[in-house]
Parts: C-alpha cells; sequence; structure tokens
C-alpha cells in the first residue's frame, strides 16, 4: 500500500512536470493522422510555437487554430524540416518578426502568417502566398536591369521582364536578414542616359545600378530616355517614349521609385508644361503601381548654358534649384534628387582641377564624373545609402582614380543631406 501511494505521488507530480515543460501535442495534419503536430515549448529562451512531422499542414479558419488562446504569448516559430506545406491562416494572430520555412515546404496557403510578418523560405521553388515571401541566397542575386533609349533601342522596354519579383535573404549572425530590393524607373533624356564615355550604355541609370548594389542593395533598374525628350513627351501615349512607359508601367505595379528628369533648361523656360507632365506621370503612376514615389531629378548649371544665359553656372543651378522645388510643391512630390547642388559643390571646390570635371567635351552634358555623381545623388536620395562607403569603379576605360570618387562620394552624402532638410 505503501509502495503504490508511492508510484501515485510521483506520477501525479511527474504528470504536471512534462506538461509544463512539453506543453500539449495537437494533430495539424491535412490528413488528420498525426504525421503533423503542433507544441508549444520553451525553446531558446523563447516561448516556441513548434511544428514538426512528414506531411502536409491542415487549412484553418479564424478561430479554431488550438494555440489560439496562446497566441500573445508565442515569441517565435519553428517550422522542423519534413513538414510540406503551411495551411491557411496557420500563424495568423502570432506576432513574430519573420518564420523560417524548412526546405521541405514546397507550398503556402494564403493568409499564413499575420502582416509584417516575413516568411524566409529555404525552397525557392516554394508556391503560394508570397506577400512577404523571400528566398534563400548567399550573395546577392542581381537585379534585371532594362535600359531602353528612344535612338538606340529595338522592340519594348517589356521585352523580357520577369512575371514576378523574388526577393532573397541571407544570414547575419544566424538570423535570416533580407537583402534590400528597390525597383527604380529612370525617365528622361540625355541627361540620364549619357555617361560621357559610350551609347548605349544605360548612363547614370547604370551608374546608379552599381553604386547601389555595391552598398548592399538588390536594385532592378530600368530606364526610358530619348534624345531632347521633355516630360510631358513621356507623360503622351502616342509619344515613341510615353508608349514605353505606359507597356512598363502597365507590365508591373511594383516599382518603388519613378525619377523624372526634365529638359536641360525648359524647366525654367516653359515651366506651364513641366508641371503638367510631371502631373500626366503622375496620374499613370496612380493608376498603375501599389506603391511607387515621384522624384524630380534637379539637373544641373553647365559652362555652355551659363555663357548662352548670359549667367554664371551658380546662378543659371540656383534657378534650376527654385524651378524643382516650385514643381514639386504644385504636384505634391516629396523628393527632389539635388544632383545639380552637387554638381555646384564639386565645381565650387575643385574647379580648377582637370579630374573633378563634371561636363562632357561639349561644356554641358555630363561627362563620366558627372554621371557617377549623378548617380551617387540618387542612391543617397531615393534608397538612403551612404555613398561614402562605396568601392564601387565604373567598368569603363580610365575610370576616375579612387580620391576623385571619395570626394564625389561626400558631395552626394551632403546634396542628399541638403535634399532632406528642405524637402
Amino acid at each position: 500500500m505503501k509502495k503504490l501511494f508511492c508510484i501515485l505521488l510521483c506520477t501525479a507530480l511527474f504528470v504536471p512536470l512534462l506538461a509544463s515543460c512539453g506543453g500539449e501535442k495537437w494533430d495539424i495534419s491535412a490528413a488528420g493522422d498525426g504525421s503533423v503536430t503542433a507544441t508549444i515549448k520553451n525553446s531558446n529562451g523563447k516561448r516556441t510555437l513548434i511544428v514538426e512531422g512528414n506531411g502536409e499542414m491542415k487549412n484553418f479558419q479564424e478561430g479554431d487554430r488550438p494555440w489560439d488562446p496562446e497566441a500573445a504569448s508565442i515569441e517565435a516559430v519553428e517550422i522542423k524540416n519534413g513538414v510540406r506545406s503551411v495551411g491557411e491562416n496557420a500563424f495568423r494572430g502570432i506576432t513574430v518578426p519573420y518564420i523560417l520555412l524548412p526546405e521541405s515546404v514546397a507550398l503556402i496557403g494564403s493568409g499564413a502568417a499575420e502582416t509584417g510578418v516575413k516568411l524566409f523560405a529555404e525552397n525557392d521553388a516554394v508556391t503560394g502566398d508570397g506577400a512577404d515571401l523571400y528566398y534563400y541566397s548567399e550573395s546577392a542575386p542581381a537585379g534585371v536591369d532594362v535600359y531602353w533609349q528612344q535612338d538606340k533601342s529595338t522592340g519594348n522596354v517589356t521585352d523580357g521582364l520577369h512575371s514576378a519579383e523574388k526577393r532573397y535573404f541571407h544570414y547575419e549572425n544566424d538570423v535570416p536578414t533580407a537583402y534590400n530590393f528597390y525597383k527604380v524607373l529612370f525617365i528622361g533624356n540625355s541627361f540620364t542616359y549619357r555617361n560621357g564615355v559610350s551609347e548605349p550604355s544605360g548612363g547614370v541609370a547604370k551608374l546608379f545600378d552599381g553604386v547601389a548594389e555595391n552598398l548592399g542593395a538588390v536594385c532592378e533598374t530600368y530606364m526610358i530616355a530619348g534624345p531632347g525628350w521633355h516630360i510631358k513627351d513621356h507623360a503622351e501615349s502616342e509619344d515613341p517614349c510615353g508608349k514605353q512607359v505606359d507597356l512598363l508601367l502597365h507590365a508591373v505595379d511594383d516599382f518603388d521609385y519613378i525619377v523624372l528628369q526634365e529638359h536641360s533648361t525648359d524647366s525654367m523656360d516653359k515651366r506651364e508644361d513641366f508641371v503638367s507632365g510631371i502631373k500626366g506621370i503622375q496620374e499613370k503612376v496612380a493608376a498603375t503601381q501599389t506603391r511607387a514615389e515621384v522624384v524630380l531629378y534637379e539637373t544641373w548649371g553647365s559652362p555652355a548654358s551659363a555663357k548662352t544665359r548670359d549667367t554664371t553656372v551658380f546662378d543659371m543651378e540656383q534657378d534650376l534649384r527654385t524651378t524643382y522645388e516650385l514643381a514639386a510643391a504644385d504636384c505634391g512630390i516629396r523628393k527632389i534628387s539635388y544632383v545639380g547642388y552637387a554638381f555646384s559643390e564639386i565645381y565650387r571646390t575643385h574647379q580648377s582641377d582637370k579630374a573633378y570635371y563634371l561636363w562632357d567635351t561639349d561644356d554641358r552634358h555630363q561627362g563620366l564624373v558627372g554621371a557617377y555623381l549623378s548617380a551617387c545623388v540618387h542612391v543617397a536620395t531615393l534608397l538612403e545609402l551612404d555613398p561614402i562607403d562605396c568601392t564601387y569603379v565604373p567598368d569603363v576605360p580610365a575610370p576616375p582614380a579612387e580620391e576623385v570618387l571619395s570626394v564625389l562620394h561626400e558631395a552626394a552624402q551632403e546634396a542628399a543631406d541638403y535634399g532632406a532638410a528642405a524637402m
């Protein structure tokens, strides 16, 4: 009798201990055969919902998940290899920074996770709900870049586009961390497509892509530009460039930034056309894009144009700056990429040094140094990445020296800081 009492007492003490350490185990398999189970345990110092087994998870409706009463206390979700799917609405109501999906998971049900919870998949062939889905990659993947130039390109800007965006992550201190992904479209003319070396080259847009990716961003960079084109031309559907703008904006809906560059001095001389062109593009963006922000690309004063206008390079740039700021106010635009400002600063501090000469041989268009500076200003302004840390060198014959690039990086960041304060 005494032995039986001891056994019963030990059992009574041991069972609650198991329950508190291991928690209740639920059958959440699609087949209802226990092939996938879930339990809440303390793991790595966190209250963790652990899903494990070999099979597919069932789909859930709101309120019928067995862990719902404890969802607010769950600090992490761990899915073990062998689980082949994540059920619909499985982790709604659980707020965690991310959920890592093992290689075995090939399907994600709709609404699988709370909005804002990132899903990191080891299997890049996984299908299903991908609103916050990332794929594993040891190195940052290169984005698909398309540079369409009216007088050089054949076909359409949409030829060969991806059917869907894929976002990638890597491990940083053993934590899945997403690469910064951006989709950017430059719309303009030769002040966008030239680089002072060769054509077609992608010009400022391609240099922007190189600087951004060197700083850790993954970019898909697009350009639509034509010689002498105005923003109002790009806004017209029947225009050769405007047609490409329409095709691209209707083909994809996930641009982050759309950068508008006006004909060199016509932003001042034909201000009404400048503003109406911006508004025309804005209407197209509002009708097709889910998150795109329109940004104005302030152009620069130049020796040739300043002479024609009987002014100085500095005064010409100041007039351009004022014009762009007034247009931004008229159109409700929050960001200007102050490339002209950066040109003025370099010209002011290094006017006598040929290594820093910003313009091409016509003393008007950007040379390689000017195109690179422009690209850095865009990276600092749009992506808020500090070009001072950049080690990218343009892949061209006789690129600027390292000390020149360093000065350009500093000027670009100064222009971005000026823009942040001005706007």
